[in-house]
């Protein structure tokens, strides 16, 4: 049983609990705009509502996650891809997200490309290899302060965009009406997460939380582990994904009210942000660079870190350091928005398998009315 003083919930902890599950689920790819561009702007004044179920869909797994987190706060160790399914399909998923944090890499050296060419007017594939040799050498070097120093931006550039998108909002509001029209006059230039039509929007918006939520799933589960109450984890895990969806509704609206510029390019935030002044444009493609190559190094390092730990094969984490971002550089001269087109879609499928598992085990337990967040392990 709680006593009083574990019922108390710290507003305080609650808002930094929604700020790391914010800085952990958001990052280089969602601040390039052509994520929320193909699961919500394509898609007209309907991905406005889909911007709006995002953030139910969050708030609702991250409150889900939390708790699960605190009620095993005393586990030796956290496994709820385990727990949420059964002990295969729980490694298959473990073993997934390292899958997953290689294609990251991979879309991250080709947003790297993209950001370079659209902005610097450097070659794509010029940019996206100096992407992939800083990335190495840092891994390489273990150059851990620099990136901590640089990961520490991530908030800071996340609410300069959410800043820039909300002024983009306040000069652009006017053209909302004409969105739908746009889409369809942009013909080939619109590329949607799911579906070739407005009306797959509802499916869109599920699709961005699935594989959104797949990979985040052990660190906001491992927040739980430090909330004083379950009512302070379910309040973080609520404020985490509502504010969430409230950064994808924002991005979306900016997007929309600049959509015949924004649609044509790969990297659709520069636009916006380049109207609101030239000196801001710069500001941000410098920023949204830093965050790409802050995103490269970890994805570099877990993956090579899975097959051989520094400590047990040292030569062999070292060649699979220089090979992993080789491979990913190859891999990352496809174009960005296609790559964001194919792989998110593919990782989704099973996060929405994930999300369907969760929701029929909380659906039992309420059936037999009891709580079956604890775990034995």
């Amino acid at each position: 049983m709680e006593n009083a003083s574990q019922k108390e919930v710290s507003v305080k902890r609650v808002i930094q609990f929604a700020g790391a599950m914010v800085g952990t689920l958001i990052g280089s790819g969602f601040a390039s705009g052509q994520e929320v561009m193909q699961f919500f702007t394509n898609y007209g004044i309907n991905g406005i509502v889909g911007a709006i179920i995002t953030m139910l869909g969050f708030a609702f797994l991250g409150a889900v996650l939390m708790s699960y987190g605190y009620h095993n706060r005393n586990a030796d160790k956290l496994r709820p891809y385990h727990f949420f399914t059964n002990k295969y399909i729980g490694a298959f998923l473990e073993w997934f997200t390292i899958l997953f944090c290689f294609l990251i890499g991979v879309i991250m050296i080709s947003g790297a490309g993209a950001t370079f060419s659209q902005y610097f007017n450097v070659p794509a594939p010029v940019g996206s290899t100096l992407m992939m040799l800083l990335g190495m050498l840092t891994a390489l070097l273990g150059l851990k302060k620099i990136v901590a120093f640089l990961g520490s931006i991530g908030p800071v550039a996340i609410a300069f965009l959410i800043i820039i998108a909300l002024v983009g909002i306040f000069q652009t509001a006017g053209n909302l009406p004409l969105v739908n029209e746009q889409v369809a006059q942009a013909g080939d230039k619109v590329v949607r997460g799911i579906g070739d039509s407005n009306s797959w929007w509802f499916a869109a918006a599920i699709m961005y939380v699935a594989y959104n939520i797949i990979a985040g799933v052990p660190f906001v589960s491992l927040m739980g582990t430090e909330a004083a109450s379950k009512k302070e984890a379910i309040a973080g895990g609520l404020l985490g994904g509502a504010i969430l969806g409230a950064c994808a509704l924002v991005l979306n609206v900016a997007m929309l009210g600049v959509y015949p510029e924004a649609v044509a390019v790969e990297v659709p935030t520069l636009i916006f942000a380049t109207n609101i002044h030239p000196l801001v444009g710069v500001i941000f493609a410098i920023v949204l660079l830093i965050m790409i190559y802050n995103t490269i190094v970890p994805m570099i390092v877990s993956v090579a870190n899975q097959f051989a730990k520094p400590h047990e094969k040292p030569k062999l984490n070292r060649i699979l350091l220089v090979a992993i971002p080789i491979v990913m550089l190859f891999f990352g001269q496809l174009p960005f928005g296609m790559l964001v087109n194919v792989i998110y879609p593919f990782v989704g499928y099973f996060g929405l398998a994930f999300i369907f598992v969760v929701l029929i085990r909380l659906l039992v337990w309420k059936v037999q009315g009891k709580d079956g967040y604890q775990e034995e392990l």
